[in-house]
């Protein structure tokens, strides 16, 4: 309820605190709903025509519906989803939450290069050791079975 509220406010929250995580997350809002509306162009909606008859209209005006139907919700989809990006950055408890995340991601000691690679080698050296001991007991257990006559 209380992001319904804030929907409809004009007012913008701490604009200068957290701005480089408020503003991706605003685009990855940007991108749902900019998916959301090309889908929507891309529908059929020749069903809309014969329902558009049956309401009264001419053919001609029936078909000029359904060509336009589709651009005029994407239009819908765009403009909401471009308020409801803005404004969810802004809401009082998500803004107050991404001022913090991007707080503790300035604290974050990241690795460098060198430490980076050593610890990539680490990591995918014990995923092949672990990936070849898998196998060698699934082909262990696979000839025992065999044996027994299970497989």
């Amino acid at each position: 309820m209380e992001l319904l509220k804030e929907l409809f406010r004009f007012r913008r929250y701490k604009s200068n605190q957290g701005r480089l995580i408020r503003r991706m997350t605003m685009a990855g809002i940007w991108v749902l709903f900019a998916t959301a509306a090309w889908k929507c162009t891309l529908m059929d909606f020749t069903w809309l025509a014969g329902w558009i008859s049956w309401l009264g209209a001419t053919e001609e005006t029936a078909g000029l519906s359904v060509l336009i139907f589709p651009y005029a919700m994407a239009g819908l989809i765009t403009l909401f989803g471009l308020w409801f990006g803005f404004r969810t950055v802004h809401w009082i408890t998500f803004a107050d939450f991404l001022i913090s995340v991007e707080a503790e991601m300035a604290k974050v000691s990241w690795p460098g290069k060198a430490e980076l690679r050593s610890s990539t080698i680490v990591v995918l050296t014990v995923f092949l050791l672990l990936a070849g001991m898998i196998y060698v007991a699934d082909l262990i257990l696979v000839f025992l079975f065999g044996i027994v006559g299970v497989m």
